[in-house]
C-alpha cells in the first residue's frame, strides 16, 4: 500500500500517516485520550513504515532517557524557560 492509499484511509474515520507520524510523541508520553490512543495503535498495528517510525522514535526517546538521566538543568535554566513559556501562553491567549 503506497502513501497516499494509506492516507485515503483516513476519509473512512482512520488515522492516515500525516496524522501518526504528528501525534506519534503524544502518543509514547500518554498524552492522548483513550479514543485518539486508539486509532494510532490501530494504525501502527496496519501501517509497517509508521510502525518503523514508531520503534525508531522510542528507541531514541530511550536512548535520550538514559544518557541524561543523571544530569539535571540549572535553576536558571529552568526559571528562565518557564519564564517565556509563559509569556508565550500569555501572548497567544491575550492577542
Amino acid at each position: 500500500m503506497g502513501m497516499g492509499e494509506r492516507d485515503k484511509l483516513s476519509s473512512a474515520g482512520r488515522t492516515d500517516c500525516s496524522e501518526a507520524l504528528l501525534r506519534v510523541y503524544e502518543f509514547l508520553d500518554g498524552e492522548l485520550g483513550p479514543g485518539e490512543c486508539a486509532k494510532i495503535q490501530a494504525h501502527l498495528d496496519e501501517c509497517g513504515p509508521c510502525l518503523n517510525e514508531y520503534n525508531l522514535d522510542t528507541t531514541l526517546k530511550a536512548l535520550i532517557k538514559r544518557s541524561c538521566n543523571a544530569e539535571h538543568a540549572p535553576d536558571a535554566l529552568r526559571t528562565s524557560i518557564m519564564t517565556r513559556i509563559s509569556m508565550t501562553v500569555f501572548r497567544i491567549e491575550g492577542g
